[in-house]
């Protein structure tokens, strides 16, 4: 089964090594911690490894190297190979072994750091890493075996990734209540007349122009935020208002505010690499038990 790819020279768990480190890194000197001698090898190895495969790998843009779309994909079989086999010499260590996750901010901080206790209380060789991206970079980086799970909005999946609908999530424009003893009656109106913290850009800031528009009314915005933990933090000082994803609701103090729902709401999944899973049965169970969890919540 295994002759073809045996028969020739140019394939090697070292070139395959290198080439990955290459690719995570995103540049040979990067992946050779700026070892002269480590380059040329990694430079060398990398056109063996396009003989072999008889593909160019990488090409030049400005005085650096990208990966091809032939690169990237032999990048992602290489790294979920060699995750797998982590996980296998762990398991047969008795060791930790890691799982890499990632989320946007708030997604990170209000629904899965809760979520870790459990999730390592069921499965305690684990050690997740958390890291954030922004929503298309999450599902390519997931895709490719970057990250190991992604918490990623449903209409942002990429085609090879398997997922799992957890919940829908809306958000909600919320006053603190030292602003305004009475509740703003309509959402419009509160954006206008109520300086807040909102997105500095994006989809959700957009969306509150639209909402104000309709209505005549124009965003009045003390505090631009690139976060929406930033956002939580300029609410908790009663200063402002704020658009916060329903996913803090729990973490507040309700009764120090008033809530207006915004009305569009999205679907979030659950998100991993189908060809991850199949070489991983640990991150098979972690997939589902993160599922377990969080739909349970």
């Amino acid at each position: 089964m295994y002759q073809k790819l045996l028969s020739r020279t140019g394939l090697s768990l070292d070139r395959l090594a290198n080439f990955c480190q290459f690719a995570d890194e995103g540049s040979i000197a990067k992946a050779a911690k700026g070892d002269a001698i480590r380059q040329s090898l990694i430079s060398r190895q990398i056109r063996d490894l396009s003989e072999y495969f008889g593909v160019e790998l990488v090409w030049r843009k400005g005085r650096g190297l990208e990966l091809t779309a032939a690169g990237r994909e032999l990048a992602a079989i290489g790294r979920s190979h060699f995750t797998g086999l982590n996980d296998f010499l762990s398991r047969c260590q008795g060791s930790e072994w890691t799982a890499r996750i990632v989320a946007s901010n708030s997604v990170g901080f209000w629904l899965v750091l809760p979520a870790i206790e459990k999730v390592r209380t069921r499965m305690p060789n684990v050690r997740i890493e958390i890291h954030h991206e922004q929503t298309r970079e999450m599902a390519t980086a997931t895709r490719e075996g970057t990250y190991d799970i992604a918490f990623i909005r449903q209409d942002a999946l990429l085609p090879g990734l398997k997922s799992k609908v957890l919940r829908k999530v809306g958000h909600t424009f919320l006053v603190p209540k030292a602003l305004s003893p009475k509740p703003p009656r309509e959402l419009a109106r509160a954006l206008e007349s109520f300086p807040a913290a909102l997105p500095i850009g994006g989809r959700m800031r957009e969306a509150l122009a639209r909402i104000a528009a309709k209505r005549g009314r124009e965003l009045h915005v003390s505090v631009a935020c690139t976060s929406y933990l930033h956002a939580a933090k300029v609410l908790e000082s009663g200063t402002a208002a704020a658009v916060l994803p329903d996913l803090a609701l729990p973490f507040i103090d309700r009764r120090k505010y008033h809530a207006l729902a915004l009305p569009e709401k999205f679907t979030l999944c659950l998100v991993w690499s189908g060809r991850n899973v199949a070489t991983r049965p640990a991150l098979a169970e972690l997939v589902e038990v993160f599922s377990e969890t969080l739909t349970g919540a």
